[in-house]
């Protein structure tokens, strides 16, 4: 659990999986009229795991998925209006309490919505280490294999991981029996690390 704690918090870089190509076989790109310069339009946008599918409307994904995650101001996003109404009234936390409460330290946290990686920090690869200045376990971020990223995200918006990370107060509101989708991230066999690609234990 110490883990999973430690692995929550900041607002980040490097931008993955913001963007869509539309380059299949039966869909080629648009052509900007009179060049030969391929045209492409975003259709998805995922940054970080659940944060659309946990905090926000499914009528409202399509809008986001085709937006600019920097859209400015960041306030006026629906995705992050979205996280803040969905905290403070679905998970019932509140807004008093140092940098907003719960759910103003998770709009400041996940929006953008970016995956961030500063490179010039050595590894392990910690989720949310940039944005949160390496409390999670690093300050390099990305997300690490290990990193069990939907219990760190549930227990940060229905446990204690914000105040344990000490970036607010504890409100008293949190659910316990919400904070974890009781999926283990590995089992017994994926303790050993391959050397080879992809670094990763058989599949099961």
């Amino acid at each position: 659990m110490r883990q999973s704690l430690a692995t929550f918090a900041a607002v980040y870089a490097v931008v993955l999986g913001t963007s869509s190509c539309n380059g299949g076989s039966t869909a080629p790109p648009q052509l900007n009229t009179g060049t030969s310069v391929p045209v492409y339009h975003q259709i998805e946008r995922l940054g970080r795991p659940a944060v659309k599918e946990l905090f926000q409307q499914f009528a409202n994904h399509d809008g986001t998925n085709r937006s600019a995650p920097w859209q400015q101001p960041l306030s006026s996003q629906t995705l992050y209006q979205e996280i803040g109404s969905f905290t403070t009234t679905v998970a019932g936390r509140s807004t008093s309490g140092p940098n907003g409460g719960v759910p103003g330290v998770l709009q400041a946290v996940l929006i953008p919505d970016e995956l961030a990686a500063d490179l010039s920090q050595p590894g392990p690869a910690a989720y949310l280490g940039v944005e949160t200045g390496g409390a999670t376990g690093g300050k390099f971020g990305g997300r690490g294999l290990p990193d069990d990223v939907i219990d760190i995200s549930l227990g940060a918006v229905f446990g204690n991981t914000l105040s344990a990370l000490g970036l607010t107060t504890d409100d008293g509101k949190e659910s316990p029996c919400l904070t974890t989708d009781n999926v283990p991230q590995q089992n017994a066999k994926d303790n050993v690390t391959p050397a080879v690609f992809p670094y990763v234990g058989a599949p099961h």
